[in-house]
């Protein structure tokens, strides 16, 4: 999912060229009570959700009325004032700061939170809460017409452009510093000679690596976050007919199931499937993956007879029988940690990228990712922007450097 509010991406990134498409604001929510679905809208961007707002079947109506003052707070503060409040887990936040009920917490702010951050409430940061509720708030969470992979493309175009040249599928095993400002860089069983190094990998990449230099202490320990997704095809219309994302409200129910959220990428964008067929995203979170311990047939079935319970029944047999599992994903390093640990990733603009876990690194060697900055795309990006900067501004340095002994 792409959030088009992300400030980082909207600087970097040519939206028109990704041709984004949007979910709309809100979320349905299943929360058990009456074996349907409740709209939580967005009254501020859709003010004729107004009535559909304050009637949802989701929390207590006090809790509609408190998501107001959390809405002005995020609105009128900049990114970085939200960042520089004292932090809290967000549980707390949510219980103590804006006085939601356990209800409200449990429908809708757990799954559509967990869904995000891969971590219980507890173990996120409140400045994580606070900077994505006004990303969602100010803007859309979409999806690129061509995939995620269309931003990746779009940064690749435009550095081979400017005269970069890209090498792809080459594994590095080793980055071995060779004298002052020279490294050698080991793939496989070649190497490329580098005045410079950025190692923009996930977190455990980067340590694995890192972890070779000479004179390097042992790293202490960062948690990565993990997450399940499967996918489904099928040829009949969706369920749901709107593009919006779905939540699993009903997590304190002893018969849960391993759901946490659903959404219909087909609907956001047609491009998402073959013509004349549709596509469902099922968000699993880890606690569910572990109980099921790679038995995807298992889980499968688990997971559509869940959904039969959500949607009206003449969508039964399809969920049973037609629609095909086209995938399943067991990611174990999805996230970084954003809270506690020895590197948490809630810094807004990025640590120093000459540092890791507060070990300087040798002189031309940096480090970027979103475990360098936020747990987020534009945390990543912002990482990246600002390790390229860095590695630039030490070659330059080198030039200079070198003219003055000539």
């Amino acid at each position: 999912m792409f959030i088009e509010e992300y400030p980082f991406a909207k600087k970097l990134l040519d939206y028109d060229g990704l041709k984004l498409k949007r979910f709309e604001p809100g979320a349905l929510v299943y929360t058990g009570e009456d074996g349907s679905l409740s709209k939580v809208a967005d009254p501020l961007r859709r003010p004729g959700d107004l009535l559909v707002a304050l009637t949802a079947n989701v929390g207590e109506f006090i809790d509609k009325l408190r998501v107001l003052p959390l809405l002005f707070h995020v609105f009128t503060n900049t990114v970085d004032d939200l960042f520089a409040e004292p932090e809290t887990d967000t549980l707390s936040c949510l219980k103590n700061r804006w006085g939601f009920s356990d209800k409200f917490i449990a429908e809708f702010m757990q799954p559509f939170l967990e869904g995000i951050y891969l971590a219980p409430l507890e173990e996120q940061s409140s400045r994580m809460f606070h900077f994505v509720f006004k990303m969602f708030s100010e803007g859309a969470a979409c999806l690129p017409e061509e995939g995620m992979k269309s931003v990746a493309q779009q940064m690749e175009s435009r550095c081979e452009e400017n005269g970069v040249r890209i090498v792809k599928e080459k594994a590095v095993t080793e980055v071995i510093p060779k004298g002052e400002d020279s490294f050698v860089v080991k793939t496989g069983l070649s190497s490329i000679q580098a005045k410079s190094v950025i190692i923009a990998t996930e977190g455990n990449v980067a340590e694995k690596i890192l972890s070779k230099l000479p004179g390097m202490k042992p790293f202490s320990e960062q948690t990565q976050r993990s997450v399940g997704c499967l996918y489904y095809t099928f040829d009949s219309k969706a369920p749901v007919e709107e593009p919006i994302l779905i939540l699993n409200g009903a997590r304190t129910s002893p018969d849960v199931g391993p759901v946490n959220n659903i959404c219909f990428p087909s609907i956001v964008s047609p491009t998402y499937a073959p013509e004349g067929k549709n596509i469902c995203s099922v968000t699993i979170l880890k606690p569910a993956m572990d109980k099921y311990n790679g038995d995807i047939t298992k889980l499968d079935e688990t997971v559509r007879k869940q959904l039969v319970s959500w949607f009206p029944k003449e969508f039964t047999d399809d969920i049973l029988n037609s629609w095909k599992l086209a995938g399943s994903y067991d990611i174990q390093s999805a996230q970084p940690s954003q809270l506690g640990g020895p590197s948490p990733a809630s810094v807004t603009g990025g640590r120093d990228n000459s540092l890791f876990r507060d070990q300087k690194l040798p002189n031309g060697l940096f480090v970027c990712g979103d475990h360098m900055a936020t747990a987020t795309l534009n945390g990543a990006l912002e990482s990246g922007v600002k390790a390229g900067q860095a590695a630039a501004s030490h070659i330059s340095q080198q030039s200079i450097e070198l003219l003055e002994t000539l």
